[in-house]
């Protein structure tokens, strides 16, 4: 691995900057992790305060220095945008989850295929991740198409444990 998780990755492309959440985002992360409209495919708690979005940035900081979790923020012109994440790491199995959120106004726009085909490299470049599975509500039409379109492979014969709606789809990386 070319990864030593000394310091945050931050990534840029053509149109974004893939940057560490800080305290300073605390706004950005409660409207993307609060938002009804952002997470209707999401089963997972939405935060319901300001203290609760600086909570989930600590536990991403803890996870990160833990190796287990690189949580970004999506910067578009400097405005952030949504969020990707490398979590569930196992370096030893050279495995990884990852999970995406973008503002509505922001989708269709090719700018999620931008942030997942850039965190695709890290994963396989600095990582050298051999696996990475993504689990999708399976009435996220988008979401679903995103990832047939970068390869991932749907898992009918596999259930996620924690929502029964979640399909989840797999990239195995050579």
């Amino acid at each position: 691995m070319n990864f030593d998780f000394k310091n945050f990755p931050e990534i840029k492309t053509e149109r974004l900057l893939l940057r560490e959440a800080t305290f300073k985002d605390i706004n950005s992360v409660y409207e993307l992790r609060s938002s009804k409209e952002i997470n209707k495919f999401v089963g997972t708690k939405r935060v319901k305060n300001l203290e609760e979005a600086k909570d989930f940035i600590e536990v991403c900081n803890n996870l990160y220095q833990k190796e287990k979790r690189i949580f970004w923020l999506i910067a578009y012109q400097t405005q952030v945008i949504g969020s990707i994440v490398l979590h569930q790491i196992d370096i030893p199995k050279n495995y990884a989850e990852i999970g995406y959120k973008l503002k509505p106004e922001f989708q269709q726009k090719g700018l999620m295929t931008e942030a997942m085909q850039s965190v695709l490299g890290f994963g396989k470049s600095k990582m050298k991740l051999k696996t990475i599975e993504a689990f999708t509500h399976k009435n996220n039409l988008a979401s679903i198409a995103l990832l047939e379109k970068l390869d991932f492979v749907f898992q009918p014969n596999r259930k996620c444990k924690t929502f029964d709606f979640n399909r989840i789809y797999k990239l195995e990386i050579n």
